[in-house]
């Protein structure tokens, strides 16, 4: 006799609904009065924490996610270790300002699949710029970041706006001044093309220089002759 299975649990989308408005009731039961609790960061323990202000407009979007990431994990602290999450909070300013190199605008792509046979989505970094900019830096910061338990916390320390407006205006803001661009020292082969192209132009500017030279000297004697 073939052995019946119990099926999986189904939730309707009704249940579903339904269990979300009831949270959504819950939490506006609990009442929401100070300005962390609108803005989501009841979660969040702000004792000690700075708030690092990223202004995102020109700048390269690797290049700023990368310090993003290193302030979402301390790093940029004496105090830093792996297993402790002591970041500090990250406001990004002006998402849509954000540049690339390159022809990533459009050849970059997103992929996402929604759970059906033959569903694979995608999306050019083009057009999710148009959509939402604030996903693009959202998705280039937490792919840049370990796959642990703290993710999450260091999610929920990421606001990103798409323009110059944010609500904490309350908190003590700090500007962060992006590090220098440190230029990577040319290869010796690189090295060795670049001085033997400057040591060619010099060679034919010189002979160019001397030919000159000799030109005016021939026309000088046929005058005098």
């Amino acid at each position: 006799m073939r052995r019946r299975y119990k099926p999986y649990p189904f939730f309707s989308p009704t249940s579903l609904l339904s269990s979300l408005l009831r949270r959504r009731r819950r939490r506006h039961r609990s009442g929401a009065t100070t300005a962390g609790e609108r803005h989501g960061l009841r979660r969040i323990n702000l004792d000690g924490l700075r708030w690092r202000v990223f202004d995102a407009k020109g700048q390269v979007l690797g290049r700023l996610a990368s310090q993003i990431a290193v302030v979402l994990q301390g790093k940029d602290k004496p105090t830093y270790a792996p297993h402790v999450e002591n970041g500090d909070m990250c406001v990004v300013l002006n998402a849509k300002d954000i540049s690339v190199t390159g022809r990533k605008m459009t050849d970059k792509i997103y992929y996402w699949h929604t759970g059906y046979i033959g569903h694979l989505k995608e999306r050019r970094l083009k057009d999710q710029m148009e959509k939402d900019p604030t996903e693009v830096i959202r998705k280039a910061v937490m792919r840049m970041l370990p796959r642990n338990r703290l993710r999450d916390d260091r999610d929920r320390k990421l606001r990103i706006f798409s323009g110059n407006e944010h609500p904490f205006h309350d908190r003590p803001l700090e500007p962060f001044m992006m590090p220098r661009r440190q230029v990577r020292e040319m290869r010796p082969r690189a090295r060795r093309a670049l001085l033997r192209a400057q040591k060619k132009e010099q060679d034919r500017a010189a002979a160019a220089s001397t030919k000159d030279e000799e030109n005016a000297k021939n026309a000088k004697s046929e005058i005098t002759a």
